[in-house]
């Protein structure tokens, strides 16, 4: 009977593994480790950003199924999520959660204050269980630091966009600082809905405890490290008293080295998928830093409350990184697009970036490029050039995309992923390496067809036909298939161009020993594009090479 007991046991935690909804699949022969991300969004940036990220240094990266992790103003379910995470959690070497995502169900939710403090709390309790059943493996957490305005999901809501950020840099000035302004707060809050004005008060509130929770969750030792990204700001503004009140608790319990805190936020998956990576493989790539135009230190970038140099120290450091003076001990030269100091000096500036660049490249140096000067899209005069100046496929990493933070935290993070993963000593097999330059030289090529090619030249395209249609770029409604389609038509265009760059390149894939192997990118199988919110954005990219 007893033996009975014992194989009827064994039969019945076969069919429950196989039976429970939303596991994750066995990790292929071909990957090394695998990594839950609970992300902050359904976004690429949030999702597909990372994944390709990991998939370039042999870390599959698993998200919960999409009807779990909601879209676009629907919120994600952090109840069902929270139940997935511990489903497969055995099956994971580490764990990147978004604590937006879990608490109020993603990035716009969290800017709403219709989920209560107390419901918050219960979803993110996963997190203290995983650290007290997996101990050994770490866990990764970031969160927001809410930014100054409302989301714009409507054309009204777009009016109060603007209001509300006035409105929250004025407070801190007049009520926080003492400052003048007292008249023009007064009008800001008659204009502005009492009702919209308390939601957005009542979700700082909230999130604000939130935050200093997860400080004390590191101190009690259930989180490894964990980000704080101040999501758009300005120096002025709600945010800057939370950002020292919460910089104040980490100093008092002395987790600096576990704690950041600084701008960014859709990035922040990517950096700490990187992480993971070099924690896996117990490496710390070292960045030189060299600026374009202006040092960081004298540069506030748009959207941000911080010098830039305090952000690229900060990023590198999260993403598993160090800074190094000399450039001789650096394994990746880390070039950023900065402003100009006038007007006058900008095509100099540009030019010293590309030659910068090709002379690295031609001393068979690791080149990442920063392409941070100008908001939400690639500076085009600088891409271009640089283009037809050296060969794409020789550069580590790239990107262009949205805020400074934004596009630092990619760059960095890929650049710091794929460079543990080539560099280590002991070798793979041919396969992984193919797998892995695959996924690496596909985001490469997304990076410059999203940042130039779309930002550049298909969304400017996709706002005028909105406009001809009669639609709202913001909230496409029933025009979405049709802006779909146009945007599907334009991008795959501009990737197919962006593609001659890559096209017959015999690219280096991995050493094993004393032996080199290198493919050749014969193909651009396909490029799947699709807008992922009723809006533009954004939109999906995702080509697929073939090598021979």
């Amino acid at each position: 009977m007893k033996r009975l007991r014992t194989l009827f046991s064994l039969i019945l935690a076969v069919f429950l593994l196989f039976s429970s909804v939303g596991m994750i699949e066995a990790k292929e022969k071909n990957e090394l480790a695998t990594v839950l991300l609970v992300p902050l969004d359904d976004r690429p940036a949030n999702t597909y950003f990372p994944q390709q990220v990991g998939h370039s240094a042999g870390v599959d990266v698993i998200v919960p199924p999409k009807e779990m992790i909601g879209y676009f103003t629907e919120p994600g379910n952090g109840e069902e999520i929270s139940k997935w995470v511990l489903e497969n959690a055995d099956q994971a070497d580490g764990f990147v959660i978004s604590t937006s995502m879990l608490a109020y169900g993603g990035l716009v939710a969290s800017r709403t204050g219709v989920k209560s403090l107390e419901d918050s709390l219960k979803d993110i309790q996963v997190i203290k269980k995983l650290k007290e059943l997996y101990p050994e493996k770490p866990v990764y957490v970031f969160d927001t630091i809410q930014r100054l305005a409302v989301t714009a999901i409507s054309d009204e809501y777009a009016k109060y966009y603007s209001l509300i950020s006035e409105w929250a840099i004025l407070y801190d000035k007049v009520v926080n600082l003492g400052m003048a302004g007292k008249e023009r707060l007064d009008e800001l809050e008659s204009l502005i809905p009492a009702s919209v004005l308390e939601d957005y008060k009542k979700a700082r509130a909230r999130n604000h405890t939130v935050n200093k929770i997860m400080i004390d969750w590191v101190h009690q030792g259930y989180i490894d490290n964990l980000i704080l990204a101040q999501d758009d700001a300005a120096p002025y503004g709600l945010h800057r008293a939370e950002r020292e009140q919460l910089l104040a608790k980490v100093n008092e319990l002395h987790v600096q080295d576990q704690v950041s805190v600084f701008p960014g936020a859709d990035e922040v998956g990517v950096v700490y998928v990187s992480r993971f990576v070099n924690h896996y493989f117990h490496t710390s790539p070292k960045f030189f830093i060299e600026y374009g135009g202006i040092h960081g230190e004298d540069w506030i970038a748009p959207f941000e409350d911080t010098t830039f140099d305090y952000n690229v120290q900060k990023h590198i450091a999260s993403a598993g990184g160090t800074i190094v003076d000399n450039e001789d001990q650096a394994d990746i030269h880390l070039l950023l697009n900065t402003p100009s100091s006038s007007s006058s000096t900008r095509s100099k500036d540009i030019g010293w970036l590309v030659n910068r660049t090709k002379e690295l490249m031609a001393k068979g140096k690791q080149v990442s490029i920063g392409d941070v000067l100008v908001v939400n899209k690639a500076d085009e005069p600088f891409v271009m050039k640089l283009a037809e100046s050296v060969d794409l496929t020789k550069i580590l990493s790239y990107s262009g995309w949205n805020t400074a933070g934004n596009a630092l935290g990619i760059t960095v993070g890929h650049a710091a992923a794929r460079f543990a993963f080539l560099n280590q000593t002991s070798g793979f097999g041919v396969p992984l390496y193919e797998q892995t330059a695959k996924a690496h030289y596909e985001f490469l090529l997304h990076r410059f067809a999203k940042d130039q090619g779309y930002k550049n030249v298909v969304h400017p395209a996709a706002r005028t036909y909105i406009q001809q249609i009669g639609a709202s770029e913001w909230s496409l409604g029933d025009k979405y298939d049709i802006v779909n389609n146009f945007v599907k038509e334009k991008l795959t265009k501009e990737t197919e161009y962006w593609y001659q760059y890559f096209d017959s390149k015999k690219v280096y894939i991995g050493s094993r020993g004393t032996k080199d192997f290198y493919k050749t990118i014969s193909s651009l199988e396909s490029v799947h594009v699709k807008l992922p919110w009723p809006r533009i954005f954004e939109a999906e990219l995702e080509p697929h090479l073939e090598f021979n």
